[in-house]
Parts: structure tokens; C-alpha cells; sequence
């Protein structure tokens, strides 16, 4: 296969100017200027890295009827991901190697990188064998869906040197805005004293941007991501139904712009879906009664576009936050850049597209969004997974 003519943006390389890729037995092989030979004439289009979700939710064991590791992978095809990592808050949790085992064999056609939980049962009680989830394929972990409360516990996890993802919200203050910064401060603290590797999830609110921002300055070995969400929508967004109901909740004016700001100076590394599926009787019910957490594989890339179009990020910027960055904290060696020797794990925008979100169209069996007729300019028409091109819009590279 030979990609031809297309923008190259290699963040990492610093590289972003026309060429051609060409890939054999799913390992690039050459990048060059007008490569010999027959090809898919990508002209106008981007070529990056292909994109990298280090949060989200495939419900898989246990609430298929909200989604399966097969939908779920065939959204962030549809949505430009070539790797997932799916938390382990399911039924039975991915607490254990038997569990472990089963979603990664269910798994096709993606990077697939499980996050295996903290805790044993997401009950904050009992560590879970990190080692033996490690040597069976956990990428990080985290009782995301739940706070880890008992700080002692933070501290011993962190001792092992493992990444830990931490869904930071003080149970003492739920619903109230200090919840996640009160977390932060206090998981920081822990991270400070012990040492170790903390990212926190789904950053939504100025004060732990805040926090965040001097615990890097301070030295301390600490990531973070924030949702397409926290940047385009405000709690005076929310309407009487659940499709704008999400954990941590959208917040103010002022937080939003904080998280953007966040991106720009670095300090909130990763955009990441932390895509939540659930019914569509669930989630039409009242604000009160749907349960927490929307859809975000198919309006990542759109929503964080918006951010070129708004000045204030440059694309390479964006594609470092969807794929380089989160590659680099996993440590996903075959993800997140464009090397020769490497695996063909790619991403094909359209910058050009404009088009209104609906719902209708997604893949993902949870077919409502608070981004619903939202107008996005850029969308992923293709991804190339392991040298194998799955085209995913009607608007395809020409042949």
C-alpha cells in the first residue's frame, strides 16, 4: 500500500509537509517525495499518527445492552482511533487475569490496551495483583467511575511504580465544584511524599488545572487529560434530559477557559473520550435519573478541531494531545508517531469537511450526544490500523 500526496504531520519528528508512505506486511517501509508505484492519492488530506484514546468505557463484560467491545471498537474506527483503552469498570470489573484475558481476546482490528482496576472490586479496600495483571497486558490502573478515598492505598499503589489513573472527586463534597480540586490537592500531596507515576482523569475545573500546573513546575511526575466536553459545553448548556449528564459535570465559563488555556501551556497533556455509553432509555430519562456519562469516540476529533478554528491550538498541537502524548505517558511503543521499521498505525482527516453531528449516523449503539447538530469543521475519513485501511466516510481518498 502507498499513500500519496498526503500532509504528513509527525508531531514528534517536528514533521509536516507533503509526502508519500509506503507499507508492507503492516510496517512502514518508506517516506518520501513521489514514491514509485500505484497508490491511494490522498491529496489535501492529513496523515497523522494514528489517534490514541487512553479513557473510555466498552461496558463489555456485563452491559452489552449499553455497548460491546465490538461496537465500541467499530465507534473509534468511525472516529479516527487506532488504540483504545478501556477502564475496567464492568461486570465482573477487570480485576483479575481470567477477566483480563477475555477482553483482550474479544478485542479486534484496534490497539487494545486494558485498564485493569486499582482495587479489588472497585471497592477501595484491597489492591489488586498489579504484577500478574502487568505480565497479562494491563496498560495502567484505575477504579475510574470511583474516587480512591483511602489515601494509604493511593500510597501503596503508587509505591509499585505502575501507572495510576486517579477519577479524583472528594466523596465528602459530591456535587459541589471544589470536589475535583480537593482531590487533586490531596492525591498530589500523596504523590509528592511517595513518588510514582498519577495521571487524573477528566480535568474539568480551574482550580486543579491550577494545582496541577504547579505540582509539574514543583517536578513531580504527574499527567493529566481533560474531555472534548470540559471545552465545549458549560453547565448553561444542560437541558432537562440526561444527554448532558456526565461526571465530573460540565462547569462555568471560567473553567472552560481554563481547560483550553490548560492545552495551550501543556499543563493538561491528553484530550481524551472518556466515551460512557448507555441506553437511549437511560439517557432520555430526567437529568435526575439518567445515569452519568455520554458518548465521545465520533465527535473527538470535530470538537477538538474547533480549537485550530478558534486559534488556539495549532493541529500538530491537537494531534500531540490525541495520539503522541497519550502514547508517550502509555508507553505504547507502536503508537503515536510516523517512523520507518514501525507499525502503520494511522490516521486520515479531511480538514475540509464541514458537517452537523447526528447522532443517527453513529456506530456507537448509544445514538444520543449533547453535541447533537453541533457544526464541526475536519473529520477522520479513514484510519489505518497495523497496515490494514478501514475507510469510514463516504468521502474517501481518491483510488
Amino acid at each position: 500500500m502507498i499513500i500519496k500526496n498526503a500532509r504528513l504531520i509527525n508531531p514528534i519528528d517536528n514533521i509536516d509537509e507533503i509526502l508519500d508512505i509506503k507499507i508492507e506486511n503492516g510496517v512502514i517501509v518508506e517516506i518520501a517525495q513521489n514514491i514509485e508505484g500505484d497508490g491511494i492519492d490522498c491529496s489535501g488530506m492529513i496523515i497523522s499518527p494514528g489517534l490514541v484514546d487512553m479513557h473510555c468505557h466498552l461496558r463489555e463484560p456485563g452491559f452489552e445492552y449499553k455497548e460491546t467491545i465490538q461496537t465500541g471498537i467499530e465507534s473509534a474506527l468511525q472516529g479516527g482511533y487506532t488504540a483504545i483503552c478501556p477502564m475496567a469498570n464492568t461486570n465482573p470489573v477487570v480485576d483479575n487475569v481470567e477477566t483480563l484475558k477475555y477482553t483482550i481476546n474479544k478485542a479486534e482490528n484496534i490497539g487494545f490496551y486494558q485498564i485493569c482496576a486499582v482495587t479489588k472490586g472497585l471497592q477501595g479496600q484491597e489492591l489488586t495483583d498489579f504484577e500478574a495483571l502487568k505480565n497479562n497486558g494491563a496498560i495502567a490502573f484505575s477504579d475510574d467511575g470511583r474516587p480512591l478515598a483511602n489515601l494509604e492505598l493511593l500510597a501503596e499503589a503508587l509505591k509499585t511504580g505502575e501507572l495510576i489513573i486517579s477519577h479524583a472527586e472528594d466523596l465528602a463534597l459530591l456535587g459541589n465544584p471544589l470536589s475535583e480540586a480537593i482531590a487533586v490537592a490531596k492525591e498530589l500531596e500523596v504523590l509528592e511524599k511517595i513518588g510514582g507515576r498519577l495521571h487524573f482523569a477528566h480535568i474539568s475545573t480551574k482550580r486543579a488545572i491550577e494545582l496541577i500546573r504547579l505540582a509539574k513546575i514543583d517536578g513531580l511526575n504527574v499527567t493529566c487529560e481533560t474531555a472534548p466536553h470540559y471545552f465545549s459545553l458549560i453547565k448553561d448548556n444542560e437541558t432537562e434530559d440526561g444527554r448532558f449528564k456526565m461526571n465530573p459535570p460540565l462547569a462555568t465559563q471560567e473553567d472552560l477557559e481554563a481547560v483550553i488555556e490548560g492545552l495551550k501551556d501543556g499543563t493538561i497533556d491528553c484530550i481524551a473520550t472518556d466515551h460512557a455509553p448507555h441506553s437511549l432509555d437511560e439517557k432520555t430519562k430526567s437529568f435526575t435519573d439518567a445515569p452519568f456519562g455520554i458518548v465521545g469516540f465520533e465527535t473527538a476529533l470535530g470538537a477538538a478541531l474547533r480549537l485550530v478554528e478558534d486559534g488556539h491550538l495549532t493541529i500538530n498541537q491537537v494531534i500531540e494531545k490525541l495520539s503522541v502524548n497519550p502514547s508517550k505517558i502509555l508507553g505504547l511503543k507502536e503508537q503515536g508517531q510516523i517512523n520507518i521499521g514501525q507499525a502503520a498505525n494511522l490516521t486520515i482527516i479531511d480538514p475540509n469537511i464541514i458537517y452537523k453531528v447526528k447522532a443517527e449516523e453513529f456506530k456507537t449503539k448509544c445514538k444520543i450526544t449533547p453535541f447533537e447538530g453541533m457544526e464541526f469543521k475536519g473529520r477522520a475519513i479513514g484510519v489505518i490500523v497495523n497496515g490494514k485501511l478501514f475507510e469510514t466516510r463516504k468521502v474517501k481518498c481518491g483510488k
